[in-house]
């Protein structure tokens, strides 16, 4: 079986990397934007893109390009959104994008899953069947001959209210990667991807549940998306205060607006049951993950509103 790590990583762990942007942002000491070649922190697990694309043109200190920052994103998003073009027109879809690292260089790699009849999963398949018909090879080793997409990540953390309307915005996480499509043909990934998917919905729900089915592993339909370009931009802290001309605009309110953060997070609620499975009692584990998410995530937002 091919060695997969996931990538899930804490909301605690979230949180710290913020509050290190947000810190990093304030001391300015935020480092200028590299290639994720440059900048990666493990061995090996480099991109082949130089990220020239991916780069901000303004607010260059929001802007992250190393694996790590991109990873945490899309861990503590719910869901993301895969952007490609069919037939001459651009489609969006919202689906699970699962970050994992693989082989023994750790390479990033985002794994999409669906039934293989899903508009994405024919054209990945249909594409591929075209390339080895037209000169025998397997698209897979090939990126420019391959579907390309585009794939985001964005978790809104506060409300951010200045003193005017044009200072008004979020504190906010987004990561959007480029990359190349295959079909992942290996049963053993497509289960892994399938545990992956089922833990990235609630952690340690794999093990609570019956074990999936071989005839469902078969059906899936798992596409391996290598990145190819990658960045992430983020907001923290504070409203600025909007400079205006009273010569030209007219004085300021006599009482002056109410400025800051309010913080925004999400939080899951109480477990209701669906009534299908006799006697069955909410696992403590899903309890604990639920406590445990709520909690971080209201720290999380109130961090960053400093």
């Amino acid at each position: 079986m091919t060695n997969l790590r996931g990538a899930r990583v804490s909301y605690l762990s979230c949180t710290r990397l913020c509050r290190l942007f947000l810190t990093r942002v304030n001391s300015r000491l935020c480092c200028p934007s590299r290639s994720i070649s440059a900048s990666c922190r493990r061995p090996g697990a480099t991109f082949q893109s130089t990220m020239e694309a991916a780069r901000l043109r303004r607010h260059e200190q929001r802007g992250k390009y190393d694996v790590d920052s991109i990873e945490a994103v899309f861990a503590d998003i719910v869901f993301s959104h895969v952007s490609y073009v069919d037939d001459g027109l651009p489609q969006c879809l919202p689906m699970i994008a699962l970050f994992r690292r693989v082989g023994e260089n750790q390479d990033p790699v985002i794994y999409l899953h669906g039934h293989p009849s899903a508009r994405l999963m024919e054209i990945v398949r249909a594409n591929e069947s075209e390339q080895a018909s037209s000169d025998g090879e397997e698209a897979n080793g090939k990126p420019n001959s391959r579907i390309r997409v585009c794939i985001t990540a964005t978790k809104v953390d506060g409300l951010v209210l200045s003193s005017a309307p044009n200072g008004h915005t979020f504190n906010y996480r987004s990561a959007v990667i480029h990359g190349a499509c295959s079909l992942e043909k290996d049963r053993d990934i497509k289960r892994d991807v399938m545990k992956g998917v089922t833990n990235h919905i609630v952690e340690g729900r794999w093990e609570d549940v019956n074990p999936v089915a071989s005839f469902q592993v078969a059906l899936v339909c798992v596409i391996r998306v290598d990145i190819l370009k990658g960045g992430v931009k983020f907001r923290a802290g504070v409203p600025g205060i909007q400079p205006r001309d009273i010569t030209k605009d007219g004085p300021d309110n006599e009482v002056p607006p109410w400025t800051g953060v309010v913080p925004l997070r999400e939080q899951l609620d109480e477990p209701v049951p669906s009534g299908l499975t006799d006697n069955a009692k909410v696992p403590e584990g899903l309890l604990r993950f639920i406590e445990t998410r709520n909690k971080a995530q209201r720290q999380h937002a109130h961090a960053v509103a400093k």
